[in-house]
């Protein structure tokens, strides 16, 4: 019994552990370049709530990139700004949405929904308002939407300032991890994509039929896994890249909570239906539901550490090190790989003085989990944008 019991403890993180190395082993290296095929036209969607400050630029940068026959849709969602004069005088359609009771990104996108039905393109792009899109990237992913018949999430990565604080750089580096390495990483597992909330492209009768409209905190998330539940494909494209600036390191923490409380509530709803699902002969769920298993990194060591302590009591007092030893060796490999990953894409981000820094980043994070417990986050909160 206290065997058993040992080997229970050990895979509560041991699996996670495994395949965060897994992922980052086989999603740090290059991605191989696709041919450049001709875009379908393409719709633009972009909700947008008291962002006066910033859609110009968005939306600047977005028409450079579309053809006659693309369109740029804003949903001024709930604004108490100039955002829908803002985006008109860019150039954009603007369709203005006032219900305050149901606030939060899904309810903006079927909004938006709602306005292309009269006119809709083959494929939509959902962008964010403060995200911009690289070179490229719009025409890559709406072909790659197109040419798969699936959603294709894009490249999404955070970008800071000079002079960003240590806690926001390993916020960046985190976020390079997730969205860039550990996407690539479960799209060569066979696992296909998660769906991130900006940067993606949708055919659109799936858009048309998706279930948008929910009050999660992480809408994107719960879109992509009830898609996959559903039967369709969802995949990752690494060179259609979009970038947000890295909010300041006060607004970081309230980002950090609104999106891990809603990832660990996502993951306890949904493992069991990935894991049931892949018992009846969709096994590609069975390795989303490994990925989604994988908590935030700072909690998944803060998790460990307790872990090891335990198991090595019980070893002295029992004699039973081995779940303790295969512990610390998916720890070690975990480590290991995220290293790799950050030698070979996260030095700018990260210098190493500030890299030794990383105790400090996870006490920082404390706070967010311990609301886990008996105050999470259940209302969508609008990140600042303030540099």
């Amino acid at each position: 019994m206290v065997d058993m019991l040992c080997w229970v403890l050990a895979a509560i993180v041991g699996i996670p552990l495994f395949m965060l190395a897994a992922e980052c082993l086989l999603g740090a290296s290059p991605s191989v370049k696709a041919p450049y095929i001709l875009p379908p036209p393409f719709t633009v969607l972009i909700p947008a709530h008291d962002e006066v400050a910033g859609i110009a630029a968005v939306i600047r940068a977005v028409r450079q990139q579309l053809r006659p026959c693309d369109r740029v849709l804003v949903v001024a969602d709930n604004c108490t700004d100039d955002t829908a004069a803002m985006a008109r005088a860019c150039g954009a359609d603007v369709v203005e949405r006032n219900a305050p009771d149901l606030r939060g990104k899904a309810y903006a996108l079927v909004y938006g929904r709602e306005a292309l039905r009269t006119q809709p393109t083959p494929i939509v792009i959902v962008l964010d308002a403060d995200c911009l899109p690289a070179r490229g990237a719009l025409p890559r992913l709406a072909a790659h939407a197109a040419g798969k018949g699936a959603a294709v999430q894009g490249c999404y990565l955070l970008v800071g300032a000079p002079d960003a604080t240590p806690l926001v750089r390993f916020s960046i580096f985190a976020f390079l991890v997730k969205n860039l390495v550990r996407q690539t990483g479960l799209q060569r597992l066979g696992g296909g994509a998660l769906l991130q909330g900006t940067g993606m492209a949708f055919p659109w009768p799936m858009f048309d039929a998706a279930p948008l409209e929910t009050a999660s905190l992480v809408e994107d998330l719960k879109l992509g896994l009830d898609l996959r539940l559903a039967g369709r494909k969802v995949l990752f494209d690494p060179l259609a890249v979009f970038t947000s600036s890295a909010s300041a390191e006060s607004a970081t923490q309230g980002q950090r909570t609104r999106w891990e409380h809603g990832s660990v509530a996502t993951m306890i709803q949904y493992l069991p239906r990935l894991i049931g699902a892949s018992l009846r002969g969709r096994p590609a769920l069975l390795v989303l539901a490994a990925d989604i298993a994988v908590p935030p990194l700072a909690l998944l060591a803060g998790m460990t550490v307790p872990i090891c302590v335990l198991l090595a009591v019980i070893g002295i007092v029992t004699g039973t090190f081995a779940p303790l030893l295969a512990l610390l060796g998916l720890g070690a490999a975990a480590a290991a790989a995220l290293v790799f990953v950050w030698f070979r894409l996260g030095r700018d981000i990260l210098p190493a003085a500030i890299a030794r820094q990383l105790p400090r980043y996870v006490l920082w994070k404390l706070p967010i989990y311990r609301r886990l417990a008996g105050a999470r986050q259940t209302l969508w909160v609008r990140t600042s944008r303030k540099p």
